[in-house]
């Protein structure tokens, strides 16, 4: 039965006269005349009261004028109207977004799928956002489920192969991928994503001359395409007479303004792996300078604000980790009990570029270990228990030594990565190569039972080249300056000083690079025996598997072992003294 009252001749006209008044407020902001548009939506609602078309009116001036808390409050009014519209949705997530508030964001969008239960570009948006708030599972879920409502739909089948992508199922992503192709043959800005997406997916699983075709058609219709440059480079070895290198030079000596800044600066990090190749140290620092310069100005620190990255803060809140984990803490550690069915979970730490991917990949191929990468699993629930800034307050001493958030962030922890990597009938271990937990080292082993860390270290002038000569995904702000560079190096030194003489030796173990690659078999036997498991020789054949690599090393893995990298930043040396400085090393690499 409908008690929905019939409306009177009256209100019937108030209607017409109030869509007539938003039609003038329309034109009126389409105007750009904020007062009037505000007073025909004004006079609209008196007519009106609540009618959604005049709210959403004043919602958008106030959006435009920058009162966006005002245009959230009238945007929501309107999205609890009976005759709300989907767009009303989008629009206030939108607001609510700018205003920092993601949580809030994603309950409006999954308010919006309740109300419009099978509208695919919701879910698409709502599993990119869900992404972002690093609810991987359910935001791969979310988007899977657009597909399935609109196979056709360009953007859910990106967001969906992207979100794929970063957990390593490039197949399903590629498979996905070629469909969205055919659907943006003739939209050159999408079929470009659409190929440096594809690229990406066959480079994490080794086929690089897939991927090299995939960017060379990107540069084919976009010669300026920083993203595809860049990532050919990473999968590229460069000769002096290459045409590319005077190709992508020419492009950054013109005084072109389609040029974008990141184009700039991934063509500099491109022409400086580039003149690396070709054993031009002058030439790839000089590049390298600039692109880093470039990125890391979008971080200079406003002490007014509080806002951009300053080195003295950083490594003084890396060093002052050390204090809240005495090694009282670790005298009795929790145990995996003797009954346990459950893997035990390993992690590979350091500094990136450090040999950590190598590691994985000869541990990952041994049959009793499944490498998962680089999950943010750990420092994602750490943040949600603990808080973003732990430890740095007084009270955090009290955190550590708590038994129920340690339970909570192990149960959190075992959960997530469980939904992510669900493991195998003969998996022994479970490897999270995520390098930035050597900070929470000590937190992970009073939380996980059983637990163990492994520490990859490598010269600590070649780590930092190395990693200043990389434009990492996730940005990491410390490597685009030399001295700043050096300087946290030196904070991460004091801090893993500080495990090596507080954790367990049957916990925590240490692995240099140089003797890696010198005694491979020795030093995979090493790390087997850490890890209780029985020796295979599959792990000196790392090179020949074809799981997903998703580091900056995914093209070098490939190669297999090799030496070349070891003080490999010796003919480098007069063009990085603000880096060895920094180190506190002397010109020739020594300690001052």
């Amino acid at each position: 039965m409908n008690n929905k009252a019939t409306p009177s001749f009256s209100e019937k006209r108030n209607r017409q006269k109030a869509e007539k008044l938003v039609r003038a407020a329309q034109s009126a902001f389409d105007a750009r005349n904020a007062d009037a548009a505000l007073s025909s939506a004004a006079q609209a609602l008196a007519l009106v009261p609540d009618f959604p078309p005049a709210l959403v009116i004043q919602a958008r001036v106030n959006r435009a004028i920058g009162k966006l808390p005002e245009a959230a409050m009238l945007f929501q009014t309107a999205c609890n109207s009976p005759e709300s519209k989907i767009e009303y949705f989008h629009e206030l997530a939108s607001v609510v977004g700018a205003l920092g508030k993601l949580e809030m964001v994603q309950q409006i969008l999954f308010a919006a799928i309740r109300r419009f239960p099978g509208h695919a570009a919701t879910y698409s948006e709502l599993g990119v956002v869900l992404i972002q708030g690093e609810y991987v599972n359910q935001g791969i879920e979310i988007l899977e489920k657009a597909v399935q409502l609109d196979k056709e739909n360009w953007a859910s089948l990106s967001n969906l192969s992207s979100a794929l992508i970063k957990v390593g199922r490039e197949h399903q992503a590629i498979e996905h991928l070629e469909h969205a192709k055919t659907l943006v043959a003739n939209d050159p800005g999408r079929l470009e994503r659409t190929l440096l997406l594809i690229g990406e997916a066959h480079r994490h699983t080794g086929d690089l001359e897939t991927a090299k075709t995939a960017f060379r058609q990107v540069l084919g219709t976009n010669p300026h395409s920083g993203r595809a440059w860049h990532d050919l480079a990473d999968i590229t070895k460069f000769t002096a007479d290459d045409a590319d290198i005077a190709t992508m030079a020419d492009i950054l000596t013109r005084d072109d303004a389609s040029l974008t800044k990141i184009d700039r600066e991934m063509i500099g990090f491109a022409l400086g792996k580039a003149f690396m190749d070709c054993k031009d140290p002058k030439n790839a620092i000089a590049y390298l300078d600039q692109a880093n310069a470039l990125r890391r100005s979008d971080f200079d620190y406003d002490p007014d604000k509080n806002q951009g990255y300053d080195s003295k803060t950083a490594c003084a809140r890396v060093r002052a980790i050390a204090d809240y984990f005495p090694a009282e803490l670790f005298e009795k550690l929790p145990q995996q009990s003797v009954d346990n069915t459950q893997p035990l979970n390993a992690f590979i730490v350091g500094m990136p570029r450090s040999g950590s991917t190598l590691t994985e990949q000869i541990l990952g191929s041994h049959p009793g270990i499944m490498p998962t990468g680089e999950l943010r699993s750990f420092p994602k629930f750490k943040d949600r228990l603990f808080g973003p800034t732990f430890p740095n307050q007084p009270d955090d001493h009290a955190k550590i030594r708590s038994h129920d958030l340690l339970t909570r962030l192990h149960g959190a922890y075992i959960d997530d990565v469980g939904q992510l990597y669900p493991s195998e009938d003969g998996t022994k271990v479970i490897l999270d190569k995520m390098l930035g937990n050597f900070s929470w080292a000590g937190l992970i082993l009073l939380s996980i039972p059983g637990a163990k860390i492994i520490h990859c270290r490598r010269n600590p002038i070649d780590t930092c080249l190395s990693c200043y000569s990389k434009r990492f995904a996730s940005l990491q702000v410390y490597t685009c300056d030399q001295t700043e560079l050096g300087e946290f190096y030196r904070a991460y030194e004091d801090l893993m000083a500080h495990w090596r003489a507080v954790l367990p030796k049957d916990r925590f173990i240490e692995l240099d690079y140089e003797d890696m690659v010198a005694n491979p078999e020795a030093e995979a036997r090493r790390l087997l025996d850490f890890l209780d498991l029985p020796w295979d020789p599959a792990v000196l054949e790392f090179h020949k598997s074809d799981r997903s690599v998703r580091t900056a090393s995914a093209a070098q893995v490939r190669q297999g072992m090799y030496q070349t990298s070891v003080e490999r930043w010796k003919p480098y040396g007069p063009y990085i003294q603000p880096l060895i400085a920094a180190l506190g090393l002397s010109a020739q690499g020594n300690e001052n």
